[in-house]
């Protein structure tokens, strides 16, 4: 999609930024996971660095697991922006898109924060459960902008939420 597509997006194009978060969404819960399932979950000691003073994890399997997830972060950040910036700019505006792509920023905003607590605690399970509802939350919210994104620009209704 060009550049330019993000900065004016056509119905259409929206929704295909939509579609986008929801698939690092997806993503990110698959690495989840498979950091979960090898152990991995302390393979990055410290947070935000990897290790204390060291951005890139070692080159050993189970840093280099969490390390990807926490990249993937950025994807899905980059996509949750790209969402947010369509909402603001596509013609006509729709203060639903907005809000709801407000609501992903707040979701990954919240997540990087938790996933802070996941390393800290030393993977208390409490809070890696909060972690893995979140990002629960996040996917549902993610589906029902690509939704509103699919309606006709024309089909708005005063409605709280989507139906």
């Amino acid at each position: 999609m060009p550049a330019s597509d993000l900065l004016n997006p056509s119905q259409t194009q929206y929704r295909r930024i939509t579609q986008l978060c929801i698939l690092a969404l997806s993503a990110i819960v698959v690495t989840g996971a498979g950091v979960r399932l090898t152990g991995s979950g302390l393979g990055c000691t410290d947070w935000p660095l990897c290790e204390e003073g060291k951005f890139v994890a070692a080159l050993e399997f189970h840093p280099m697991v969490e390390f990807v997830n926490r990249l993937i972060t950025g994807v899905v950040s980059l996509a949750v922006a790209a969402a947010v910036l369509g909402s603001m700019r596509r013609q006509p505006r729709r203060a639903d898109l907005t809000r709801w792509s407000w609501v992903l920023v707040a979701g990954v905003v919240a997540q990087i924060i938790i996933g802070a607590f996941v390393t800290k605690s030393d993977l208390k399970y409490s809070v890696v459960a909060i972690h893995f509802l979140v990002s629960m939350v996040l996917i549902w919210a993610a589906v029902v902008l690509n939704h509103l994104a699919g309606r006709e620009d024309t089909d708005q209704r005063k409605r709280r939420w989507p139906t």
